[in-house]
């Protein structure tokens, strides 16, 4: 649960980030390259010890432009090894402007979460694949961008009366990297 609330946190802090950026910037309108880096982080669950979550893959929407994959099955994250620290996920050259939004795509099949009372991996619903920071951000020319997917899985992860276990991703803020 927290880890799917650092996610969502993670995309409030990069809509906190990016909205303080000129506005005025379009990638189509620039030549030059900034660095983009996306991260992750987390803080602990009392309930499991283990809340695995598959990335297939990162995207990015500059303004008026299409939708680019920036990174395939970056693999199994266990969100709770986050807590007091962060993992990036990619670094890379993007063109230099605004950008709409950046998302994670995650695998429900080959995701799972390990209770602390078995220690056994047990199935992980994901309520949405996707997690989108919305709200905009900027990579300028020549500079760098981090975009940090704060998960709170306390927040984002629940036991159902059935037993099964549900992930829907809480992100507490969108804010730049320390």
């Amino acid at each position: 649960m927290r880890s799917a609330f650092r996610l969502l946190s993670f995309a409030a802090v990069v809509a906190t980030l990016f909205s303080g950026c000129d506005s005025d910037s379009n990638p189509a309108s620039t030549s030059g390259t900034g660095r983009l880096s996306v991260r992750m982080t987390d803080a602990p669950v009392d309930e499991v010890s283990s809340v695995n979550v598959y990335v297939v893959g990162l995207t990015i929407q500059p303004v008026g432009g299409p939708v680019q994959r920036i990174a395939n099955d970056i693999g199994l994250i266990d969100l709770l090894t986050l807590q007091g620290t962060t993992l990036e996920l990619v670094n890379l050259g993007v063109p230099a402007g605004d950008y709409e939004f950046v998302m994670i795509e995650l695998d429900q099949d080959l995701s799972n979460v390990v209770p602390i009372a078995t220690g056994v991996p047990e199935p992980l619903q994901i309520a949405s694949e996707e997690v989108k920071v919305l709200g905009g951000f900027n990579v300028p020319d020549g500079g760098d961008t981090v975009v940090v997917f704060d998960f709170d899985a306390g927040k984002s992860l629940k036991k159902e009366g059935n037993g099964d276990w549900l992930l829907t991703p809480v992100i507490l803020q969108l804010a730049p990297a320390p």
